[in-house]
């Protein structure tokens, strides 16, 4: 695949690591054309979808070979939110091999790594200047991350730790939603007995916890569905207070 128009200032830089092809997921319109438009002129093709489950359903419709080389991914969607939309592609064989930056207008940039992800963007004040800063981390990125040997288990929320989750601060909403993710990826293969934040929980029923910035997730394992389920959310006093 061809670039459009692309500018002589090395804007292109993006085709040495195969980016040509972007699908953007973004809730609003105004920046969902801004980006769309800025990116086209930087010399990507661009398609762009309203929501997350508007990118799944895009995807699962469209033959590999027109998946797009990198999917650009706001966190906070309609129907289903950037998070729910990256497990669902890493547990579907049709789309783990997609690659996803991911972009929120919340501060700070999730320290753990997630396969499939190669960065973080916060959202400027401008489409044209977050266009400029992916331009950028494309630049830096080494080359496409390898698939991952083993699927990773599927992480399912329950109504009550969302409607918890969802009354964190965006920041640390974002590291524990990452962390999850991180947990579910890890829970495939051997986990640690104890680190920093993921930890085996001494009961019944297996099940992990998750600790970030004092918020704490208990997990409940079902290694048979291969699959990890948030039983409940502990936010300390001061967070709650917020």
């Amino acid at each position: 695949m061809r670039f459009k128009n692309p500018r002589k200032n090395g804007s292109n830089r993006g085709m040495a690591l195969g980016v040509h092809h972007l699908l953007l997921v973004e809730d609003d319109r105004t920046w969902r054309e801004g980006v769309g438009r800025a990116a086209r002129e930087a010399g990507f093709v661009v398609s762009s979808v309203a929501d997350g489950a508007e990118a799944l359903d895009w995807l699962r419709h469209r033959p590999r070979a027109q998946h797009p080389d990198l999917i650009l991914l706001d966190l906070v969607l309609p129907r289903l939110d950037g998070w729910e939309v990256y497990g669902q592609l890493r547990t579907d064989a049709r789309l783990r091999h997609l690659t996803v930056m991911l972009m929120s207008s919340a501060s700070g940039t999730p320290d753990v790594p997630l396969n499939g992800v190669v960065g973080f963007l916060h959202k400027p004040s401008q489409p044209e200047a977050l266009v400029r800063a992916l331009a950028e981390r494309l630049r830096e990125l080494p080359g496409r991350p390898k698939e991952p040997p083993r699927v990773p288990y599927s992480l399912r929320l329950t109504d009550e730790s969302l409607y918890t989750l969802h009354a964190l601060p965006a920041p640390v909403r974002h590291a524990v939603r990452v962390h999850l993710l991180r947990a579910a990826e890890l829970a495939a293969s051997e986990l640690p007995l104890a680190s920093s934040w993921l930890m085996a929980l001494h009961s019944e029923l297996p099940s992990l916890l998750v600790t970030v910035e004092g918020v704490r997730v208990v997990l409940e394992v079902d290694d048979a569905g291969c699959a990890l389920t948030a039983s409940m959310v502990i936010v300390p006093s001061h967070m709650r207070c917020a």
